[in-house]
């Protein structure tokens, strides 16, 4: 499955990341759909989840890393945040040919730090990916401890859509995620019955990828 893009961590509550920066590996990428904003109207979103090795947490007697998100719009425009994000993990800019198309699945198993800022809000303090940036040379990548997961739910509609089944949400992914995706355009439209259309495939082919550059 291939989430394709052109030119803030949720769940149950609990103690946020600390703030500051940290060394950091992507376990998620997660194709959220088309989403209603009453602000923005509807945009088609993605998410990306990190694993922070440095701090754990105990889930039902297991010691694991903790976890944290970023929700972006699915777009690599000159302003975007997920293209400002991409490219300072990165270390540089995006070619001409690869803002026609890029997977974002390449980010899958990557290491990188990541700022964390923490945010009052009237929920309580929220921790935001402020940048993220890459290693610095010579220090060795963390490996991720959790199975990825590399999720779209077009693709999930259209296999239900096959099968005659209702759509299935990989087991390892959080339940904050499948109820985003539960609120998309796509997955509402498959529930009443109203055909769902996939974003467009790029009709180019994707180009490869620099061994410079982490992805």
């Amino acid at each position: 499955m291939s989430i394709v893009v052109t030119a803030g961590s949720s769940g149950p509550k609990s103690e946020p990341v600390s703030a500051g920066t940290h060394a950091a590996v992507c376990y998620g990428v997660v194709d959220l759909g088309t989403q209603v904003s009453e602000q923005y109207g509807p945009k088609r979103k993605v998410a990306l989840l990190w694993e922070i090795p440095e701090e754990r947490i105990e889930v039902k007697g297991k010691n694991l890393p903790r976890g944290i998100s970023k929700r972006y719009t699915a777009s690599l425009n000159e302003k975007s945040t997920l293209r400002k994000d991409l490219e300072g993990w990165r270390g540089r800019s995006f070619t001409g040919p690869e803002l026609a198309g890029f997977d974002l699945a390449n980010v899958l198993g990557k290491a990188c730090f990541v700022n964390v800022i923490h945010k009052n809000t009237v929920r309580g303090v929220f921790a935001d990916v402020g940048a993220v940036m890459p290693l610095p040379k010579g220090m060795p990548p963390k490996t991720p401890e959790s199975t990825l997961i590399n999720f779209s739910i077009t693709d999930a509609i259209e296999a239900a859509r096959k099968s005659g089944k209702e759509v299935e949400f990989p087991d390892e992914m959080p339940q904050w995620l499948a109820d985003v995706c539960s609120k998309s355009e796509e997955y509402v439209n498959f529930v009443n019955g109203a055909p769902t259309t996939p974003p467009p495939a790029p009709e180019e082919e994707l180009p490869e990828i620099n061994e410079e550059v982490p992805f």
